[in-house]
């Protein structure tokens, strides 16, 4: 993007596409159901702009038009957080969990819902002989999961306890951790255990 394109914007133009990128910066993603009307200019509108801008800062964007969302994947290692063990055996768990809501219960990708009790129940199971995240950490890597555009988390400050907090797995998770199949999340698993905590494997998320 040159600075001719940029003066061929109006002040309200410009204002609007530096929103887009901090919060593809912040968030690593733009969902239409949160930002209608930003989702609907920079899909309808000003598409070309923001892929030439977000390409020069070494963001990648993947527009799905499907579910509606606009998610950046980093595309240098300077914008990549390497995830704590602790939130990659979260992560792990989380495309699990979506991946066999969509492909074995026929639910649609934008309704993979649960409690964080039924999480954790399933997460013992994952990952038998592994130390669990107590629920003020496990909150922690929610909040941190939900700002990274991979969750929504209803009630989690629920009077009940986080156990009754309800996870949202959104569609975002397919891209950020992209497994093939459920055979190459097995094999990366079966290394985390065997591992053990004490030096398991992390992966990158923007």
């Amino acid at each position: 993007m040159n600075e001719d394109n940029l003066k061929n914007l109006s002040e309200a133009e410009v204002e609007k596409l530096r929103d887009a990128v901090q919060l593809l910066l912040t968030n690593g993603a733009i969902l239409r159901e949160e930002y209608r009307d930003l989702y609907e200019w920079c899909r309808g509108i000003r598409r070309p702009e923001i892929d030439s801008l977000a390409a020069l800062i070494g963001l990648k964007l993947h527009w799905d038009n499907e579910h509606r969302l606009i998610l950046a994947l980093p595309q240098s290692a300077k914008l990549m957080r390497r995830l704590k063990q602790d939130e990659t055996l979260l992560a792990l768990a989380l495309w699990y969990d979506f991946d066999r809501a969509v492909k074995d219960d026929g639910k649609a990708p934008d309704e993979v819902v649960f409690t964080v009790q039924e999480f954790n129940e399933n997460l013992a199971v994952k990952f038998r002989n592994l130390k669990l995240p107590q629920s003020t950490r496990m909150r922690e890597i929610l909040q941190l999961l939900e700002k990274k555009s991979l969750i929504r988390v209803e009630d989690i400050v629920n009077p009940a306890g986080l156990a009754e907090a309800k996870i949202r797995v959104l569609p975002t998770i397919r891209f950020v951790i992209p497994f093939s199949s459920v055979a190459e999340w097995n094999r990366l698993r079966d290394r985390y255990v065997q591992i053990g905590t004490e030096s398991a494997e992390d992966i990158d998320e923007p």
